[in-house]
């Protein structure tokens, strides 16, 4: 299975579906792991996917590119979810609306000699989500 079909599976249910969150986060990153320059312990990691899955329910992914070279892996995706529950954003907390969003990320992983993500530049378009759920183009 290669590291982004790990990751793209990781992160599309939710955590405490897992006998083992932790565990099956560790299996994919390396602890700690570097996120846009700062150093994440994965128990972090395990709590922000409790949140979006508490917040966003009926997850779909698509890849819409990936390059790969030795040691690296780049993918744009498109996040597509339906917003069910508070939603904890940098401008506070949005109460669910039913509505689906669609987001486009970028992540560029680098991996260690097993294949785990040891860092992640990500980029990801919040703010045109937070417009969606609240209702705006």
């Amino acid at each position: 299975m290669t590291t982004e079909t790990r990751l793209l599976d990781l992160w599309s249910r939710p955590p405490d579906d897992l006998p083992d969150p932790l565990a099956a986060f560790r299996a994919v990153y390396t602890d700690p792991v570097t996120i846009n320059g700062t150093a994440w312990p994965v128990a972090d990691l395990v709590e922000r996917a409790r949140a979006l899955h508490v917040a966003f329910t009926e997850h779909v992914v698509a890849v819409v590119d990936r390059v790969e070279e030795p040691g690296k892996v780049a993918i744009a995706f498109r996040h597509t979810v339906r917003h069910t529950g508070v939603w904890r954003t940098a401008l506070g907390e949005l109460a669910p609306t039913g509505r689906t969003v669609t987001g486009l990320g970028i992540d560029v992983l680098t991996l260690d000699a097993d294949g785990r993500v040891r860092a992640i530049w990500v980029l990801a378009d919040e703010l045109q989500r937070i417009l969606q759920v609240q209702g705006q183009p």
